[in-house]
């Protein structure tokens, strides 16, 4: 997702956190910060009738091109909204596998966009092992990739200094014999666009999650939910630290499951600050759904998030220095759960649908030029929030009251035609 390389810090309190590592919180009470209201929804144009947005994946932002991106397993495409017009659009229509009735072998899985020698790529797993690569400007697929597996490729991330990604096929563990691997792609240079090297996680026995490439430290960051557990997130996870110019793993935080069970969303935010959206219950049973703050460096969770679990996907938006989180599998309502980066505070949730639904809103990205948080509800969520509820929407949410810090968005990471 977008981070910043040269982050413009307005907040003294911001600035000596980054410093010392302290704990969040340590500053005292904030001023009264923004909250997030509805401000339009999207029904996604069907590719054929009857079609409603009932399976998908992951979202992405990209301010360069203004538009945001869905991996929609329902319309086998990957959707695309103009953040400024709101029109839609769809890349790859019916190349994709689509729903197959099961996530494992479902497709479009994650998505992103990199800048590749001045053509804007879209990259998206699918359920099939391969990985799509689109051109963005005529909507067609350049390259099949296949990562040699016997699921699907799933969630992936991007390393411009490398000019490298890392995606993962995380549902090998469920075929006899297999483990969950991750797969580095080049996209430069003779060994553009094919597999060059691949490591296994047989510890990973509820697959792997979310990676995200850090500025800062030029690692890959990469989340396991469980290490050597019974594949219900009731084992610590690990956060795995990657180095990219070796392809090789140098180290592995633990992540406790009393704290945090179930790493699975990431998201890079102020120095040196991790997010890690966790999906399942802490354990001991009975001690709640959190997330938390990790510390980049160490490992250790500076701040835990009561009552902000259930997430899958999350973000960072450094427009207005807010976390989001898509809780959508938290036990009690659906939520995006928001975070306030700079002072650790957690400001009022968006509630989704409560009692939640069978059908999981766990998609969220912003648009850090507007402020605009795009969040994909399905039609089976339970959610009374899209015009139509039997056909899902995406819902664009905003702040709305004092922005007590906002964060400067200067010099987009991205591969920009190198």
């Amino acid at each position: 997702m977008p981070v910043l390389r040269n982050r413009a810090i307005r907040n003294s309190c911001l600035a000596g956190f980054a410093l010392a590592g302290a704990v969040l919180g340590l500053c005292g009470p904030a001023a009264a910060d923004e909250t997030f209201v509805l401000k339009q929804t999207i029904t996604i144009t069907p590719v054929a009738p009857g079609v409603v947005l009932h399976s998908f994946d992951i979202s992405w932002v990209d301010p360069d091109v203004h538009s945001y991106f869905l991996a929609d397993r329902s319309n086998k495409a990957v959707d695309v909204i103009d953040t400024i017009s709101k029109n839609q659009s769809k890349l790859a229509a019916g190349m994709f596998v689509g729903f197959s009735g099961n996530n494992d072998t479902s497709g479009p899985n994650g998505v992103l966009t990199i800048h590749n020698h001045g053509t804007t790529e879209v990259w998206a797993g699918d359920g099939d092992s391969t990985v799509k690569v689109i051109d963005f400007k005529t909507g067609n697929i350049t390259h099949t990739i296949s990562t040699n597996g016997l699921e699907r490729a799933d969630e992936l991330c991007y390393d411009p200094n490398e000019h490298l990604i890392v995606i993962a096929n995380d549902a090998e563990a469920d075929v006899t014999g297999h483990a969950p691997f991750i797969s580095f792609i080049p996209t430069v240079g003779h060994n553009a666009y094919t597999v060059v090297k691949q490591i296994p996680f047989p510890q990973a026995t509820n697959g792997i999650e979310q990676c995200q490439w850090n500025p800062r430290n030029g690692l890959i960051y990469l989340n396991l939910p469980e290490v050597h557990g019974n594949a219900m997130d009731t084992t610590d996870g690990n956060v795995v630290v990657i180095d990219p110019r070796r392809m090789a793993v140098l180290t592995a935080f633990k992540i406790p499951v009393t704290l945090c069970a179930g790493p699975q969303g990431m998201a890079i935010g102020p120095e040196p600050q991790i997010l890690l959206g966790c999906n399942a219950a802490s354990q001991p049973p009975g001690s709640g759904q959190n997330s938390a703050i990790m510390d980049e460096r160490t490992g250790r969770l500076i701040k835990v998030l009561a009552n902000a679990g259930g997430a899958d996907q999350v973000w960072f938006n450094p427009g207005d220095g807010h976390y989001l989180l898509a809780d959508g599998s938290n036990a009690i309502q659906e939520q995006i759960a928001i975070v306030d980066a700079l002072f650790g505070r957690q400001d009022a949730p968006v509630v989704i649908a409560k009692p939640p639904g069978p059908g999981h809103a766990h998609s969220i990205a912003a648009d850090p030029t507007r402020n605009e948080v795009y969040f994909p509800i399905p039609d089976n969520a339970g959610s009374t929030i899209c015009p139509t509820v039997t056909s899902g929407c995406i819902a664009i949410f905003a702040p709305s009251g004092h922005d007590d810090h906002p964060v400067e968005v200067s010099d987009r990471d991205g591969d920009h035609g190198h």
